[in-house]
């Protein structure tokens, strides 16, 4: 039996879809993207107040604007963003960090050891985050007290930080 039956995969999918319509929404509104409709004259951009009135509800999901007069041989007109400026505000957005996969720790666990010449745990945890194999993770502090414990902490004292 699949690990998602197809009422779920519809659900999941349909969830992502609507999360994705509420951003982009808020994107335009906000006026970080601009949304554009034809006209007899030209193309148009929808003004960002727009997407906070409940007349933009199901306009991102139709991609159709309700407003103006159609053009010849359309009865509607399409909605439709610029790839450019797409581009542009995707590129700006931070990839989301995915939880870290327990099936990792070991990986966690040498990657400390590496860094065992570094004065302390905090600096330890900076640089395993900025390692490519965990950039993409989320690691909790539960999980590095976790891996921490399997790597012993160097004995003696502390460095004295230095006079500024």
């Amino acid at each position: 039996m699949s690990a998602l039956s197809p009422p779920q995969v519809l659900d999941a999918l349909h969830y992502a879809l609507n999360e994705t319509g509420h951003r982009l929404r808020n994107f335009l509104h906000r006026g970080v993207l601009k949304a554009y409709y034809f006209g007899n004259d030209g193309h148009h951009s929808v003004s960002r107040d727009f997407w906070a009135t409940t007349d933009a509800d199901e306009v991102m999901e139709s991609g159709v604007w309700p407003f103006g007069e159609p053009s010849r041989g359309h009865s509607q007109r399409p909605l439709f963003l610029k790839e450019l400026e797409l581009d542009a505000l995707l590129s700006e957005q931070p990839a989301k960090k995915r939880p870290f996969p327990e099936i990792k720790m070991p990986d966690l666990v040498a990657a400390l050891r590496t860094l065992d010449d570094l004065p302390n745990r905090e600096k330890q945890r900076e640089a395993v985050r900025k390692l490519p194999e965990f950039e993409r993770d989320h690691i909790t502090d539960r999980q590095f007290r976790e891996a921490e414990k399997q790597v012993p902490a160097r004995r003696g004292r502390k460095p004295l930080l230095p006079k500024q």
